[in-house]
């Protein structure tokens, strides 16, 4: 039986007698699965009636109503009293438990979305073969139906059917009765096809549900003739699952380890469909084997298949383990951990770089091998320069797949900002067009905890660990509108933020440099705002600030003049993590060393309980050689 019910928290939530969890955004603190974000936007190609990807973004909440208890698996448990599912609160105080993991939306399986008549979205996958001349820069298209039919082609900076690449075309805001879409065809489009291709997979899905799939292709596109190549194939066997999935894996993309609070920590992963995704979480990796579902997920085609889940009521600063079970086959285990309390001194190792624009990032197995608690990619973490939502996507596919850079991700809490290249084009401010675009797909394949505020919209957010608190901030969205690189309304949420934290070190992160000595792209083009903030640090006594930076293919180390009465602040420059190099200007004032002619990362490590406690800045390159190191106690921060 299913209640919705308000309790002493403020909350509403659909429980069930049962147990286990399912996704759902909810307010008053809970956790929930997200997929996806902003729901403006523009799409990934045509069809041949002109319509592109755009549409909403759906989360997974479900319920329904009637009455229960606080504790169904003990009816003398204070059978009046509200229940917020059981497992979450067992002792009936109207207040969650803690100890027991749930995503703190509910006790029940929602169940897939539902098929309908008509479709909406289509979404299209398809593999291009390793053989030689395998790839092609032909133009194909795809049709599923008399009259439906879409080219192949993701806009603007993407180069589709590369060697053993996949490239996910969707199509939303259709409305195509489910009848007409009978057959899959793949063909060379008119005036084409001299250069033949080679695929050997595809998938397709209708509003997420898997209609085709078929990972045994063996056709040649082109219009050269002879007996290999044809100008068009239709699958004989019709539009049809022939396979489970046409990926490797149904677990396409992660997991991906997010923002961790004391008691939770938030879990991204992609799949290649919408699919029926069960994610337990255990204390040691053997208890996984009987543990019960923390949340039921079923990822969305509005979101590209991608879900975070804020797992919740752990204990703090605690290893964990978790895997993820879809369509019945288990994958993982992984591990995370949850973060320290804020009052709780320690050490803690923090690295972050910017700027991967080559195909092969190996700096990543390096910041491997360093073993980061938390990495932050902190701008142009590709280089898609577009605003349009299907090329976001496949960009950020083909980030989270580079080698070494996947398996980061879930051996560290992952955070991120954007800078110019991953948010619309080169050097783009407020007015770029295109931009609620970016925010949607960034929003889609990241895991921080937040983005803006209720009132403010952007990628910013603030998160704590232990006596460390890091300032995410948003240096595009309002860039320009006003005298300010984040605007004027996010600089007030940075002051109010800065002045309410009592963390010993507050790590500001911007993906371009501070330093009004930096080239036309930085803080240096609006000195009023840089001006602005260092008065406030002076003004209002904060303590503890440094100032983290990406952006000009180099890595710095800087101390910047504090305002009247305040102190200097170090502004560290993490830069290139894979792409060549920008020169030194030995000559700035401001500037205590900078390092050119490799790939770089920054390294922290920070250590809280020591009397004087200090920030140790090591700049890493791509060998594990250190080049640098500046040591900051936080006696000279305040």
């Amino acid at each position: 039986m299913r209640a919705a019910l308000v309790v002493g928290l403020g909350l509403t939530l659909s429980c069930h007698g049962g147990g286990g969890g399912s996704g759902g955004n909810q307010e008053g603190g809970v956790a929930s699965s997200t997929s996806g974000g902003d729901t403006s936007g523009t799409g990934v190609g045509t069809n041949a009636s002109g319509s592109a990807e755009g549409g909403t973004v759906a989360d997974s909440s479900s319920g329904s109503s009637g009455p229960t208890d606080c504790n169904g698996g003990d009816p003398t448990g204070s059978p009046d009293a509200a229940e917020i599912c059981d497992g979450i609160d067992q002792d009936c105080d109207g207040e969650i438990d803690e100890g027991i993991p749930t995503d703190g939306a509910g006790c029940q399986d929602p169940g897939p979305p539902p098929s309908t008549d008509m479709v909406s979205i289509v979404t299209i996958s398809i593999r291009t073969g390793t053989d030689t001349n395998a790839n092609t820069d032909s133009a194909m298209e795809a049709c599923l139906g008399d009259g439906h039919c879409w080219s192949l082609d993701i806009p603007t900076t993407w180069n589709d059917r590369e060697l053993g690449a996949w490239d996910v075309y969707a199509f939303e805001d259709l409305q195509i009765p489910r009848e007409e879409l009978d057959r899959f065809e793949l063909r060379v489009a008119a005036g084409s096809g001299q250069d033949r291709w080679h695929p050997v997979a595809a998938g397709v899905a209708f509003d997420g549900e898997p209609v085709y799939c078929r990972n045994d292709m063996d056709v040649f596109l082109g219009s050269d003739g002879g007996a290999v190549e044809v100008a068009s194939w239709v699958d004989p066997e019709g539009l049809d699952n022939h396979c489970a999935t046409a990926w490797d894996s149904p677990l396409t993309f992660g997991p991906m380890i997010g923002a961790a609070d004391p008691d939770g920590a938030r879990l991204w992963y992609r799949t290649d469909a919408t699919r029926a995704v069960r994610l337990r979480v255990a204390a040691t990796a053997e208890a996984l084997a009987d543990a019960p579902v923390v949340h039921h997920g079923y990822p969305l085609a509005s979101a590209d298949f991608t879900q975070t889940v804020h797992v919740q009521g752990l204990q703090p600063d605690t290893q964990w383990w978790f895997d993820l079970e879809i369509e019945g086959e288990r994958h993982g285990p992984w591990s995370f951990e949850t973060a320290p309390r804020p009052d709780a001194a320690g050490e803690v190792r923090v690295a972050f770089g910017s700027c991967t624009h080559d195909d092969a990032q190996p700096i990543f197995g390096t910041i491997r091998d360093w073993a980061p608690d938390i990495f932050m990619f902190i701008g142009d973490n590709h280089y898609g320069n577009t605003g349009n939502v299907g090329a976001l996507r496949q960009w950020y596919r083909w980030a989270h797949g580079r080698p070494q850079r996947r398996e980061l991700l879930h051996e560290s809490e992952i955070l991120a900002v954007w800078d110019d290249h991953d948010y619309v084009g080169n050097n783009l401010d407020g007015t770029a067009a295109g931009k609620d675009n970016a925010l949607r797909v960034f929003q889609e394949y990241w895991a921080n905890a937040s983005y803006g505020t209720e009132e403010l919209v952007g990628i910013f957010s603030a998160q704590r660990h232990g006596q460390v608190e890091i300032f995410l901030l948003d240096d595009r969205y309002w860039r320009g509108l006003d005298d300010s690189v984040i605007g004027d309304e996010q600089e007030e949420w940075l002051y109010d933020a800065l002045a309410d934290s009592d963390a010993t070190f507050k790590l500001v992160v911007s993906g371009s440099q501070y330093t009004l000595l930096d080239h036309s792209d930085s803080w240096g083009v609006f000195p009023e705002a840089q001006t602005r903030l260092r008065q406030f640090i002076a003004d209002h006594d904060v303590a503890g600030v440094v100032l983290l930076s990406g952006d000009v293919h180099r890595a710095e180390l800087r101390l910047l003049p504090g305002a009247a009465g305040g102190y200097g602040l170090p502004e560290l420059t993490s830069s290139p993590l894979a792409n060549p190099n920008n020169g030194c200007d030995d000559n700035e004032s401001d500037l205590l060393g900078c390092y050119d002619g490799d790939n770089f990362f920054i390294g922290l490590e920070i250590d809280t309980a020591a009397a004087d406690p200090t920030l140790t800045a090591r700049i890493i390159d791509s060998d594990g050689d250190e080049r640098d190191s500046w040591v900051i106690p936080r006696s000279s921060l305040q």
